[in-house]
C-alpha cells in the first residue's frame, strides 16, 4: 500500500502547499517538545524553585491522585491535539479528494480541532493560577512558546487543508 493515495490532497497540491505535510509534522514536533520542555519556573521565596512542564504537571497530578485534573490535562493538552495533527496528516495523505469521504474526514477534523482548542485554555490557566499566588514569582520558558507555536501552526495548517479540499471539490465537480 502506497504512503500517499493517488487521489489524496498531497498528490494534487502545487507550489508552497506541498509543504503542508511538513508543516503538520513540524506542528507535531513542536507539540511534543512543548509538552516536555519547561514552560515556567516557579520561585517561592528565594530558595525554592520548580520547573514546570505539561508532562511533569500531568505526572504530578497522577501521583497525587487528582484524577479529574489529570484527566482534563491528559485529554485536552495531550490526546486531542495529537489526534488532531495525526488525523490531519491522514486526511492530507490518505483520503481520496474526489469522494465524499473527504468531507466527512474534514468534519471529524473540525470536531477534534474545536475540542483541542482547550489545550490553549489549559496552558493559560496553568500560568494564571501560578501567577496569582502571592508568594510565587513565575519565569516563562521556551516550552510555553513551543506549545503555543504548535497550536497556531496546527490551526493554520488545518485551515489550509480545508481550503485545499474546497478547491479539490471544485475541480472534481467541474
Amino acid at each position: 500500500m502506497p504512503l500517499v493515495h493517488d487521489e489524496a490532497l498531497a498528490k494534487r497540491v502545487r507550489g508552497v502547499d506541498r509543504a503542508l505535510g511538513l508543516g503538520l509534522l513540524a506542528a507535531l514536533g513542536l507539540l511534543v517538545t512543548g509538552w516536555t520542555w519547561p514552560m515556567m519556573t516557579v520561585s517561592r521565596f528565594v530558595w525554592l524553585q520548580d520547573e514546570v512542564s505539561l508532562l511533569n504537571a500531568t505526572r504530578a497530578l497522577y501521583a497525587q491522585g487528582d484524577w479529574l485534573l489529570f484527566g482534563v490535562l491528559a485529554v485536552f493538552a495531550f490526546l486531542f491535539p495529537a489526534a488532531k495533527l495525526l488525523a490531519a496528516l491522514w486526511v492530507f495523505h490518505r483520503v481520496d479528494a474526489t469522494r465524499n469521504g473527504l468531507e466527512r474526514a474534514l468534519d471529524g477534523l473540525d470536531l477534534l480541532g474545536r475540542w483541542s482548542m482547550l489545550d490553549v485554555f489549559v496552558a493559560a490557566l496553568l500560568v494564571v493560577a501560578v501567577q496569582a499566588s502571592l508568594v510565587s514569582e513565575v519565569t516563562l520558558h521556551a516550552g510555553l512558546y513551543l506549545f503555543t507555536a504548535a497550536v497556531v501552526l496546527s490551526i493554520a495548517a488545518t485551515q489550509r487543508l480545508r481550503a485545499l479540499a474546497r478547491r479539490a471539490r471544485g475541480t472534481a465537480d467541474a
